[in-house]
């Protein structure tokens, strides 16, 4: 699955949206990705749960989730790869055991699986807990990497984030099939990012 192919999925299954909207991070974009849905799509879903477990390889690890929107796409490929499963939620819950981190945890490495990557804090968030059980984590998977700052910050951090595709790669290979406003907000998302 290249950056042309999955930007046609994300942009027909409308995950991939242009205007004017406001990120996790709190920073504005002229592009919205928003891969929540994708597992209503199974074929789609599949497709690309498949792909990153391909790109991962077969090695001594486990997978963790990122919840909400990591989850989903890390127990598809925690299955596909036949590899153990924990996930860390975004803050501790209130009630039984008050976990931050589901699932029985061991002394293994441990790759992190979320959906998307702006400045990779949830991804590092996800990887402090683990270690904080006394695990590593070296290497980080995304479906899509907007390149606002993920990979240098989670590089500080020890970590590797790897991606099916960045989203410049996208918008330059739908660029001249999207309508003139979209083109517009595509253009001015590049021109954001330095391309």
């Amino acid at each position: 699955m290249d950056a042309h192919e999955l930007g046609r999925l994300l942009l027909s299954r409308g995950m991939l949206r242009f205007g004017d909207f406001t990120l996790t991070s709190g920073r504005r974009s002229s592009i919205y990705v928003d891969l929540r849905p994708l597992p209503s799509f199974p074929h789609e879903f599949l497709s690309v749960a498949e792909e990153i477990a391909r790109r991962i390889g077969e090695g001594d690890f486990g997978i963790c989730g990122v919840a909400v929107g990591g989850l989903p796409l890390a127990t598809a490929v925690s299955l596909s790869l036949r590899k153990p499963l924990i996930y860390v939620r975004k803050e501790r819950k209130e009630h039984g055991t008050e976990s931050l981190l589901e699932g029985f945890v061991d002394r293994r490495s441990y790759l992190v699986i979320d959906d998307v990557a702006t400045t990779g804090g949830s991804i590092a968030h996800a990887a402090r807990t683990v270690r904080s059980y006394g695990s590593d984590v070296r290497e980080a998977w995304v479906v899509v990497d907007r390149i606002q700052g993920a990979a240098e910050n989670l590089r500080a951090e020890g970590i590797e984030l790897k991606s099916l595709a960045t989203l410049p790669e996208i918008v330059e290979t739908l660029i001249d099939s999207l309508p003139e406003e979209e083109r517009g907000h595509a253009l001015r998302y590049l021109r954001e990012v330095g391309r």
